[in-house]
């Protein structure tokens, strides 16, 4: 029987989205699209306000390529490949053309939707400071959309290229973000076909360089998994996901955030919890970056009432994010044999739970007190910690108990 290239890539290809809807409908629940809705709301209103306020100096050019970039360049090609591919597609490398332009094509298709949104939402501020017209939209994403065309065919033949990841990466950034300055800061009439050129000729530069290698299969597969372990710990963070493979560090340089648990029966999962954040990728990087991100906003969006909504919108999201993690140990058989009542667990996770959110109501309510006063910043701490209170003591009680039933 002749081997479909292109039937096997539909198939997993409609295997991979069928995948991702399911944990599409976990994630995409009715409580966080109601929080993303005020959240953007919020930031939509405070953006426009903003914008009225810039003036030509502003470096929204150099703003832009930066954001422009990221969206672009940074990419992943889904070829889908599973370990058993090196043994049983390999004879087949040949045939195998058609299905990589079938991944190369979902790739762009999949991605182009990021820098589309990034540009549209820029436009405002670039026509505000450039004095250009919304009219260039649409010129723009049609360069753009080449650029990321480009970047992820340029990225397939330097796979084929040894140990050389960060240097063609580099590379690429640096075509990307000159190419993008080009078009956003000259004219279009010469700065379009200067782009065309530069895009076509790089990569038939690279073409001619990679003509002849094998495909690194190994390598294919290693970067599908990584792809999709990157989704599945953004999935495990609303439900439980058997794919899922954690990375967990040491870090011994934390080791005193929970030397202070007592050593008694009643605090076992004190401690346990506490361990898990602290070596657990997932959990901490998570818990980072939503504190991270909540400080840049506050610390750059300034108003009372902006204050409190952005503050009680991290605080949520961050406590609605770690609530699956009552749920990580439910696979290990060996936590059945502890002599301690559930009641404990649940116990020591809602505590547990309320110490990091307690942490960043403190940290935004300093913030709060640098920004708006003693009186203004006293307010939005009361009602982060009245916020925390409510959520840990009512809510989260509530959740776990429907987890369970």
């Amino acid at each position: 029987m002749k081997f479909d290239a292109v039937d096997l890539f539909r198939k997993r290809y409609s295997s991979y989205l069928e995948e991702v809807m399911r944990y599409l409908r976990y994630m995409l629940n009715d409580h966080l699209l109601f929080v993303l809705i005020i959240g953007v709301g919020a930031f939509v209103y405070t953006y426009s306000g903003w914008v009225k306020t810039l003036t030509p100096e502003f470096p929204a050019i150099p703003l832009m390529v930066i954001l422009l970039t990221a969206a672009i360049a940074v990419t992943s090609i889904y070829t889908l490949l599973k370990r058993p591919d090196a043994v049983y597609l390999i004879v087949q490398e040949k045939a195998m053309g058609d299905y990589f332009k079938k991944a190369h094509m979902a790739s762009f298709w999949m991605q182009i939707y990021i820098f589309i949104l990034v540009l549209a939402a820029c436009m405002p501020m670039y026509a505000a400071v450039t004095g250009f017209s919304f009219s260039r939209f649409f010129p723009l994403v049609i360069v753009m959309l080449l650029m990321k065309l480009w970047n992820i065919y340029f990225q397939w033949e330097t796979a084929k290229l040894e140990n050389t990841d960060t240097t063609w990466l580099f590379t690429r950034i640096i075509i990307s973000a000159a190419l993008i300055y080009l078009v956003l800061a000259f004219n279009l009439i010469w700065s379009i076909p200067v782009t065309l050129v530069v895009l076509l000729g790089s990569y038939l530069w690279i073409k001619n360089k990679t003509a002849g290698l094998t495909i690194r299969w190994e390598y294919l597969i290693d970067k599908e998994e990584a792809r999709m372990n990157r989704f599945y710990r953004l999935a495990n963070l609303f439900t439980d996901v058997p794919h899922l493979k954690g990375t967990v560090r040491r870090r011994a340089y934390l080791d005193f955030l929970y030397r202070p648990i007592p050593y008694a029966k009643r605090k076992t999962f004190a401690y346990l919890w506490s361990r898990t954040f602290v070596r657990t990728n997932e959990f901490m990087g998570l818990y980072v970056r939503l504190t991270v991100i909540a400080f840049l906003l506050l610390v750059f969006v300034q108003g009372f009432y902006l204050n409190i909504i952005f503050s009680l919108l991290f605080i949520y999201l961050t406590g609605f994010q770690f609530i699956p993690m009552l749920r990580h140990f439910d696979g290990q058989v060996m936590m059945k044999l502890y002599p301690i009542s559930d009641a404990f667990r649940t116990r020591s996770f809602i505590h547990f739970l309320r110490i990091l959110l307690v942490a960043q109501a403190l940290l935004f309510g300093i913030i709060g007190i640098a920004q708006n006063g003693s009186i203004g910043g006293v307010i939005i701490l009361a009602v982060n910690l009245a916020f925390v209170a409510v959520f840990t003591f009512m809510y989260v009680p509530f959740r776990v108990k429907k987890m369970y039933q």
